[in-house]
């Protein structure tokens, strides 16, 4: 009996180290997140051993799964995993100015080789009905306001001049994105290290072998299910999958019919949308805009009315930044972003105002609206 001991505990061994310990079972934020397995593993519920490198995830208070990259300042939701195609979708969320930034693949296990570009246009709203209802100018409905609205176009589809002549310039940013991806949607990050596409095709578990960051396929091959049984399967599966599939098709030759028609129309309404226009002469003359005042922020003023968000750029303010009043409504803007919109439209972009000359009394006591005194402000 105590020479079978060793022996006991050895098979026992070999059978943990095969079959994986209940620490690195597979887990999930919710009932409906996407389940997380090797390489992933959630920090809270998987130790070290039970992921790869670089592929941890954690859940929040909502039940979501989320994914931080060492190159954003915030963790993305993740909204699907696919193992056997080593694909994670997760969900852009740039309905936050600050969330308008490069994923950049720095200190990342992910391939980003698919990147698109996409610049941000900020346009005033008359323009914006007729913009919005074309492809490909992706409106951004959370970014903009009954004034003014947001939209993104991927680089080299529309011709800078096609552009409507109010909208300004934002940002351009690079995201990984599908061929065909909607950037609204959800971006695609690709990893192939480590490499468990054969191990998931054929129904084993993938996971380190070692700690030198090797992996191994573990657990019983689905290709040693007998004959009897695969036939069974064969039949109870690949039936229904047979109908679905059917019914899949004939789904999306209709709605490839009905695309097709619609893409047709958006077409001719696009084309007709972007024709180049004369130059705007809305706007405000060169004599005019400089007449308006113009101050410079110390260290410690605060605006009296506004949020401190300049309402064309959506930036905060900082000090020593040259903002510019419009004199009837007393609403402020960085002196570049009020210029620029002014030459182009000759209403205030917040309240839709027409602006006339008039006097305006300065924000607070270290800012002034002369240019003598602008180098005693910045000093504050």
């Amino acid at each position: 009996m105590e020479k079978r001991k060793p022996l006991l505990f050895l098979i026992f061994f070999l059978f943990k180290s095969i079959s994986g310990d209940d620490d690195c079972l597979p887990a999930s934020c919710s009932l409906t997140g996407p389940q997380i397995r090797f390489p992933f593993r959630l920090r809270d519920r998987h130790p070290s051993r039970c992921g790869f490198p670089g592929f941890d995830l954690s859940c929040n208070n909502k039940n979501q799964t989320l994914l931080k990259l060492p190159s954003s300042r915030s963790s993305f939701i993740v909204k699907h995993i696919s193992y056997a195609s080593q694909v994670i979708d997760i969900q852009p969320d740039f309905c936050r100015p600050e969330r308008i930034v490069d994923i950049r693949p720095t200190d990342t296990p992910f391939d980003f080789s698919m990147m698109e570009s996409y610049t941000f246009f900020n346009c005033s709203s008359q323009n914006s009905g007729s913009t919005f209802q074309n492809v490909p100018m992706l409106p951004f409905p959370c970014l903009g306001s009954v004034n003014h609205s947001v939209f993104a176009v991927r680089a080299g589809w529309v011709p800078l001049g096609h552009i409507p002549a109010s909208c300004l310039a934002m940002k351009t940013i690079s995201v990984p994105l599908r061929r065909y991806g909607d950037i609204r949607n959800e971006l695609t990050l690709i990893w192939f290290r480590p490499f468990c596409r054969s191990c998931e095709l054929d129904g084993r578990t993938c996971g380190l072998k070692s700690d030198d960051g090797d992996t191994a396929c573990f657990g019983s091959s689905s290709r040693g299910i007998p004959r009897g049984a695969k036939y069974g399967l064969s039949i109870g599966i690949g039936v229904p999958s047979l109908v679905c599939i059917i019914g899949l098709i004939c789904y999306a030759c209709s709605k490839a019919g009905t695309y097709n028609h619609s893409r047709r129309q958006s077409i001719d309404l696009f084309s007709i949308a972007i024709t180049p226009q004369p130059p705007s002469t809305t706007g405000l003359d060169g004599p005019t805009i400089e007449s308006y005042p113009k101050t410079v922020l110390g260290e410690s003023c605060r605006l009296p009315k506004d949020d401190g968000t300049c309402a064309i750029c959506l930036s905060d303010y900082e000090p020593k930044e040259e903002v510019r009043t419009i004199p009837e409504c007393n609403h402020y803007f960085h002196a570049e972003c009020i210029d620029e919109w002014l030459k182009l439209n000759a209403t205030c972009p917040v309240c839709r105002f027409s602006p006339e000359s008039s006097s305006l009394v300065t924000p607070c006591s270290s800012m002034s609206s002369n240019s003598s005194d602008s180098s005693h402000a910045t000093g504050q």
